[in-house]
Parts: C-alpha cells; sequence; structure tokens
C-alpha cells in the first residue's frame, strides 16, 4: 500500500507541473536554424516542437537551404520583426553576428545558440557538440579500422568556422601526436557542395595511391566523398568515418561504405534550447545561473554496434512522425 501511495503521490506531482507549464501564457520563441531540409536539423526541430508542446511555446521555424550568413540574415531579421521574447539561433558565421547577438542580450532578449558557437560567448547558453573531442574519436576509429601507416585525408567545410575546425584538429592533432608514421596531406575544404567534395577526394585518390582513410566532418561533403570512393571502385579499401547520421549513411554504414560515424545530438540540442529559453523568459531560471558552454555527447556507430536500441535511437530524422 505505501508503496502504491509513494507512485500515485508522484504521479500527482508530475500532473501538476506539466499543468502549471500549461497554465502560462504561451512564450514566443524564434528559432533560427542554420540550415534546413537536412536531416540534422530536420532532427532538431523534432527536439524543439516537442519541448515547445511540453512548455506551452508559441514556436516559429525558418532558415535558409543553405549554410551562408547572407541567406540567413534575412530570416533572422524577419524573425525579430515579430518581436519574440527569446531567440534559439545556429549561426552560420560567428563573427557576423556577435554585434546583433550582444545588442539582443543587452535589451533583454535571451539568445541561445545551437550546433555552432559564436566567436566571443556573448549569448546566453551555447548547446553543442564536443567537436574537438569527436574529431579525436574519429582519428581513434580511424587507426582501428585503417592503422596508422599510410596516407589519410580530413575533409572540412571552409576556413573560420570554429565548430567544424575542431572536428578537424581533433583529427589531425591526435593523428600527429599519437601516430606521426602517418602522412596527412593537406585539409580540403568544399564548403556545402556534394559535388566538389567529390572532386577533391577523387583528386586525392589519384595524387595519392597509398590513400588509406578519409574522414569527413559533415553529411554534404560525406556524401561526396562516399561517391568517389565508389567510382574509383575503392570501397572498403579506403576506409571512410564521417560526422552526423543522415538516413542514407545508415544505409551506407550498413553496406560498408562508411567504416564509423559519429554522431551528434541534434534531437536534444533543439529540446533543451526550447526549454531553457522558455525557462528564461518565466524567471524559472536567471540568465546568471545559466552555464554558458553545455556540451553533448557523441556516439560513435559501426556495423558492429548500429543495432544496438541505445545507438539507433541517435540516428537522424527527416521527419517527426
Amino acid at each position: 500500500m505505501k508503496t502504491k501511495l509513494v507512485v500515485s503521490l508522484a504521479t500527482v506531482l508530475l500532473g501538476s507541473v506539466s499543468l502549471g507549464a500549461q497554465a502560462e501564457e504561451p512564450v514566443n520563441i524564434a528559432f533560427l536554424p542554420g540550415q534546413v531540409g537536412i536531416p540534422f536539423y530536420s532532427s532538431m526541430q523534432c527536439g524543439a516542437e516537442t519541448a515547445a508542446k511540453e512548455f506551452n511555446v508559441k514556436l516559429s521555424w525558418s532558415g535558409p537551404p543553405d549554410w551562408d550568413i547572407a541567406l540567413q540574415q534575412p530570416f533572422i531579421d524577419a524573425a525579430l520583426q515579430l518581436h519574440p521574447q527569446g531567440i534559439v539561433l545556429a549561426p552560420t558565421d560567428g563573427g557576423a553576428l556577435i554585434s546583433q547577438v550582444k545588442e539582443l542580450e543587452s535589451k533583454g532578449l535571451p539568445v541561445i545558440t545551437v550546433d555552432a558557437p559564436l566567436n566571443d560567448p556573448v549569448e546566453t547558453q551555447s548547446i553543442q557538440s564536443d567537436h574537438f573531442a569527436g574529431g579525436v574519436a574519429a582519428a581513434k576509429a580511424m587507426v582501428g579500422v585503417a592503422g596508422d601507416k599510410g596516407t589519410f585525408l580530413a575533409v572540412g567545410m571552409r576556413p573560420g568556422l570554429p565548430d567544424i575546425d575542431a572536428r578537424v584538429a581533433g583529427f589531425v592533432e591526435t593523428f600527429k601526436k599519437e601516430h606521426p608514421g602517418a602522412k596527412l596531406v593537406p585539409v580540403a575544404y568544399p564548403e556545402t557542395s556534394s559535388t566538389k567534395a567529390a572532386q577533391q577526394v577523387a583528386a586525392a585518390i589519384q595524387a595519392y595511391p597509398d590513400l588509406k582513410g578519409v574522414y569527413v566532418t559533415h553529411s554534404a561533403a560525406a556524401t561526396g566523398a562516399s561517391a568517389a570512393i565508389m567510382e574509383a571502385g575503392l570501397r572498403g579499401k579506403i576506409k571512410l568515418i564521417s560526422f552526423d547520421a543522415d538516413p542514407q549513411q545508415i544505409r551506407d554504414l550498413k553496406d560498408g561504405i562508411y567504416d564509423a560515424l559519429i554522431i551528434q545530438q541534434p534531437y536534444n540540442m533543439g529540446y533543451e534550447a526550447v526549454k531553457l529559453s522558455a525557462q528564461l523568459v518565466r524567471h524559472q531560471v536567471e540568465k546568471t545561473a545559466v552555464k554558458h558552454d553545455n556540451f553533448l555527447p557523441f556516439v560513435v556507430a559501426t556495423r558492429a554496434n548500429m543495432k544496438n536500441a541505445d545507438i539507433r535511437q541517435y540516428f537522424y530524422k527527416t521527419s517527426c512522425k
């Protein structure tokens, strides 16, 4: 009887918390992703929408089709015209948006960045992956499948992006420190073009006959890198490790095109950002109590573990259904 009473009391209390959150006036939050139409941000949107329902948030979601500050800025301007009470932003330029975010914060509008940080920590919180650690994990996974002799290529996006640069640095520095016998060729920078990534990887395959492995830091470039390896007839011979876990990447991991995927947690980024925004607006959490850096761990998926439920739950979504 005592156990049943405790369970019933807990149920009542949890129900009260939920009803209390819903009883609050809706909070208007503008969520500005770095890019729409890709599984990473679709997964983030699912998390954001789940939190919006739980915490009575009126959520707007709008962003550019490509990772470009010139394309993102009009969406930011349009969102601000609607006078949101909080902003969640995936900054496509860590430097260009600093002054704008600083001004918004000075006016009492909390800004939370997700996925990529600003170059100066002027936002209330930055929720992102531990990008450097992800690069380290990729290096260790690469050595595990390809050894540490021969030539290796890292594929970034473009220089000057703190998150992607950290993914490259973790990989490169680990190899230089722990595996000096390996040769690292200059980092390739295809931006978000799969076509350009395919061309760059194909060129590296031609230039370096002993190319043992390719490490890719984002899903768009991974599509091109895998295509180049397949076109050269070197699937399985050139080991391929990538960040992210798009549905096609998951299929390619199963088929032996990839050897490991470094998976982020975009769903939890979206969920935590909307939850914290609502709490800040309602003064349930004070800004001074918020830790600036919120690093989410990553998951390494391989063919050996990809069927495990605790790994599969992190695979990216194309829709929230």
